[in-house]
């Protein structure tokens, strides 16, 4: 059906009224402001009424929804809980809630009417307030709710493709420990209840849910492997229903099987038999598991636990630099890159999912290209 509209006259000046219809068929009445004051532009008005039309019959907009933009984002929201993981939908519910949405709110727009200039602009109001990379991740949460209110037929065009992000202005580089430090760190951190989840990420780099998801089934003592096969996630009893849940690994390069050195392989014997120990002695008291980094009772050691008994410990010992524990990853990918291991072999260790994801991060210390070139010149 062809859009149709009218003129109406108000306080002097001349609106455009639309006649457009929602889902159900009934008409809805949308007014544009012409701009024109009603002496001596009647037909100018017209030209634009037509105008109009004929943009909302080319654009397929005869389906109208008066919806603000915050009150979609609110129900986006929902609909998409189901189909994530409860870490992501944490982290979307969080961006959206303490961010986005309230922004809009006071904005008011309609998800109709919303523009690019006005994302830019949301962007450039949370500049100083939350990281550049943060802003980033906002971005990204708009653009893919507004990707999906276009497969709804809200929108036609998401303005999300066409909205700037802050540029970041200075690259990433990452805090490590040289070897010395970290044998200093292992020794300071040695009878903790997080000394062996530290331990193997300064041998593997580990992420921190890769070394809290390993279980024993996935050790092989005979042939000395590990099988980084899951991950252990931390959500919330109100998103997941349960505090913690195992998932699959990030990426598929991440699903990895590395071997293991002898001291790693001691380390794992002592705590499969401390374990038993602990389950002899508590008997029915003993929370029954098959992760490798529990405490005492059996219980597996939390995400944000890990995280923060670490940064507490470090905290108290002012000659170790204040480094973060996810800063272990980047002290084994920068030793081994130092010690003349190639971006590929290093890549394959930390199960990056490309070398040029490892020399984004990694590459203002690696020496081996630097090296090479340079016995060549002087072999020359």
């Amino acid at each position: 059906m062809p859009t149709t509209g009218y003129l109406r006259q108000k306080n002097g000046r001349y609106y455009a009224v639309l006649n457009l219809y929602d889902s159900t068929g009934k008409r809805i009445q949308k007014s544009h402001a012409t701009g024109l004051t009603v002496k001596n532009n009647k037909r100018k008005a017209e030209q634009i009424l037509k105008q109009l039309c004929v943009e909302y019959d080319n654009k397929n907009l005869s389906f109208y929804s008066n919806i603000k933009v915050a009150d979609y984002f609110k129900k986006w929201l929902i609909s998409i809980q189901p189909e994530i993981r409860p870490n992501t939908y944490r982290s979307y519910k969080g961006n959206m809630e303490n961010h986005i949405i309230p922004y809009f709110e006071k904005l008011g727009v309609e998800l109709q009417d919303l523009k690019p200039f006005q994302l830019t602009e949301y962007y450039k109001s949370k500049i100083g307030v939350v990281s550049v990379t943060t802003i980033k991740h906002h971005h990204q949460n708009i653009s893919k709710a507004l990707s999906d209110a276009v497969e709804k037929g809200l929108i036609t065009i998401n303005p999300a493709t066409a909205a700037k992000t802050p540029k970041q202005t200075n690259s990433f580089k990452a805090e490590f420990l040289n070897k010395e430090q970290i044998k200093q760190l292992l020794n300071y951190l040695k009878d903790t209840s997080i000394f062996l989840p530290t331990y193997l990420c300064t041998v593997y780099g580990f992420r921190r849910s890769e070394v809290l998801g390993l279980k024993w089934h996935n050790i092989d003592f005979e042939n000395e492997t590990i099988w980084i096969r899951e991950t252990l996630q931390q959500s919330t009893k109100e998103i997941s229903g349960q505090t913690n849940y195992t998932s699959e690994t990030k990426t598929e390069s991440s699903n990895r099987t590395l071997p293991m050195i002898p001291k790693v392989k001691q380390l794992l014997l002592e705590q499969k038999e401390r374990q038993e120990r602990n389950r002899e002695f508590l008997k029915t008291g003993y929370i029954e598991s098959d992760y490798v980094c529990t405490f005492d009772n059996g219980k597996e050691l939390t995400p944000n636990y890990l995280t923060k008994k670490f940064h507490l410990l470090i905290k108290k010992q002012n000659e170790f630099p204040q480094i973060r524990f996810h800063d272990l990853r980047h002290s084994v990918a920068s030793n081994l890159l130092n010690d003349g291991f190639t971006t590929v072999q290093v890549a394959e260790w930390l199960g990056h999912s490309s070398s040029t994801t490892t020399l984004k991060f990694y590459a203002h210390i690696d020496k081996t290209s630097k090296m090479a070139i340079a016995n060549k010149l002087n072999a020359g």
